[in-house]
């Protein structure tokens, strides 16, 4: 179906259009009601006002003063305003007004500063112990090592801490008795990180030139993440799990070559090794025929010396003269020298042989076998039988022999042999133009429609959110300041009632000194006016008790009310 024959038919493009505006419709909902959600969500978000505490909050107390103020300022640099105060020989350091957000920063950053250091290095024999023993003295020296290792590893980034543990075993009388030093790493790193071999080696190393006589067989480092990079288990406990690692990795090679080859799918590799369970020892002599070599030389001398003379009657009937000699002339005694010195050197050649002995751990490769099922068709005419086989063999390994690799031809079974294989999907109509091109247009133009939509109610919920964050920052300033004066204020009243409390109090004991005084002058000026007339005074005495006995007469039938007004008015008088 063309387009035209589309605009044609209005049935068809109104129920397009219809249905255009249902899915934009939708969309909008579904994107306002998320981006309201996300607004709540992330306004709940936000940090809440939090309680001021009052009390004292003690961090650490160091004997160092140094240690002290490099705390105290690596939390100022925090924001994290921290006292300290000094404790006899110590300085602590604490916390005031604080809230419980800074109290968690404040300790984060204290330990991940490491200026408190959990372990003891050679700071241990600072003070001088005389009382120790020798066997205390080892166990600080080693406890120094231990510590001072764990420093040095815990600078290897991405380790955060480390513990170190340097095993040195009691001496023996017998050098074959001797145990060896062992060294265990336990490294804290960050959740799914390794170290990569370069500073394992860096670990190894320090720990080599740390402990004397240590050997990198008897170093054992491991992760908190379960990683274990050097081993003291002896091989043929894990000869298992290298078996698998060594067939994966040659099963990868000899994949990615056939890949090239035949095409992925088309073939199924096996790899099998075989790793020797026990040491082995050999001892092999070669001989070389084609080559000679001396076996002996001899160097010899001999020497003889000898004279004979022969005396007779008359000339001889013949003379033999040997060794050039002369006779005796007149033919007289004949006169002979037999002596003689020669030297000679012997030597003796034999073939050359070459004398070898091989020690194998267990664990070694010892065999490798490869079994390969292949579909013949996909196999390039070019590449022979033996070809193929050269090739698996030299792809898996150096060590493995061509004769060990099996290759078994099989017919094609796209079910088995092939199964990630692409279907075949029909032909697509190439007669005008189809009628799902005008839905993916108009789903393209919804899409971009959207996506713009959407963008700006984030811009506008985000600026929305900032300024009630906004707001909610000031109101709390406001709040905060509030009370500050109005506790001001309440300190203020306090103190001005106190103060008025203590002017009365004044008052009233002023008050009362002065009616003291009063009293002692009434009393001295009666006691002066009685010394002058005494005859007055005891007139005014008995009438004084007369008119105390009418008036305790006239209280026997009166209330107390009454009593109390009339005693009043009589003192009065």
């Amino acid at each position: 179906m063309d387009f035209q024959a589309l605009l044609k038919d209005k049935k068809v493009l109104y129920g397009a259009i219809a249905a255009a505006i249902i899915v934009v419709v939708l969309a909008l909902v579904l994107i306002v009601s998320s981006a309201a959600g996300g607004g709540k969500s992330k306004g709940k978000s936000k940090p809440v006002d939090e309680v001021v505490i009052k009390e004292t909050l003690p961090l650490f107390t160091t004997e160092k003063i140094g240690q002290a103020l490099e705390v105290q300022a690596l939390l100022a640099r925090e924001g994290i305003k921290v006292k300290r105060r000094p404790d006899g020989m110590k300085s602590e350091l604490y916390l005031e007004n604080y809230t419980m957000s800074e109290r968690d920063r404040a300790l984060l950053a204290i330990v991940k500063s490491g200026l408190i250091d959990e372990h003891t290095g050679l700071e241990i024999f600072d003070k001088g112990d005389f009382t120790s023993t020798k066997e205390d003295k080892k166990i600080r020296l080693a406890r120094a090592i231990n510590g001072e290792l764990a420093r040095l590893i815990r600078k290897i980034p991405p380790v955060e801490n480390a513990q170190v543990f340097i095993s040195i075993p009691e001496q023996s009388m017998f050098a074959t008795q001797q145990k060896p030093i062992t060294a265990t790493v336990q490294l804290v790193v960050p959740a799914g990180e390794s170290l990569d071999n370069m500073k394992i080696k860096a670990i190894t190393n320090l720990l080599l030139g740390a402990v004397h006589n240590l050997k990198s067989e008897n170093i054992a480092i491991t992760d908190t993440n379960g990683n274990t990079y050097n081993s003291i288990i002896d091989a043929s406990n894990d000869a298992l799990a290298k078996l698998q690692e060594n067939d994966r990795y040659m099963q990868a090679k000899v994949a990615a070559q056939l890949d090239r080859l035949v095409g992925k799918g088309n073939y199924v590799v096996t790899v099998s090794t075989f790793l020797t369970q026990a040491p082995i020892e050999k001892s092999s002599i070669i001989y070389d025929p084609n080559s000679k070599t001396s076996v002996s030389e001899q160097d010899f001398s001999e020497k003889m010396g000898d004279t004979a003379s022969d005396s007779r009657n008359g000339s001889p009937v013949s003379t033999y003269l040997p060794y050039g000699t002369v006779g005796t002339p007149g033919g007289g005694a004949s006169h002979q020298d037999k002596s003689y010195t020669r030297s000679a050197s012997e030597t003796q050649y034999g073939v050359s042989k070459t004398h070898i002995n091989e020690y194998q751990k267990a664990g070694v490769i010892e065999e490798i076998s490869i079994a390969v099922s292949i579909e013949h068709a996909k196999i390039p005419s070019s590449v022979s039988y033996e070809d193929l086989k050269e090739l698996i063999a030299h792809a898996a390994s150096p060590k493995v022999n061509p004769e060990n690799v099996s290759i078994a031809f099989i017919d094609p079974d796209p079910d088995i042999l092939a199964p990630d294989e692409i279907n075949k999907l029909p032909k697509p109509e190439e007669s005008g133009n189809p009628w799902w091109v005008v839905g993916l247009l108009l789903l393209a133009g919804l899409g971009f429609g959207l996506n713009h939509i959407a963008k700006k109610v984030r811009v506008e919920t985000r600026k929305q959110e900032e300024e009630m964050y906004l707001l909610r920052e000031k109101a709390e300033a406001q709040d905060k300041q509030l009370q500050d004066v109005s506790s001001k204020a309440t300190e203020l009243i306090q103190r001005q009632a106190q103060m008025a409390q203590n002017l009365i109090e004044q008052q009233r004991v002023q008050n009362l000194q002065i009616q003291q005084i009063q009293q002692q002058n009434t009393v001295l000026q009666q006691q002066q006016y009685a010394a002058q007339n005494p005859i007055e005074t005891k007139n005014s005495a008995e009438s004084l008790f007369e008119n105390l006995d009418e008036l305790s007469l006239d209280f026997e039938d009166i209330d107390e009310d009454e009593a109390v007004q009339k005693l009043q008015s009589w003192i009065d008088n």
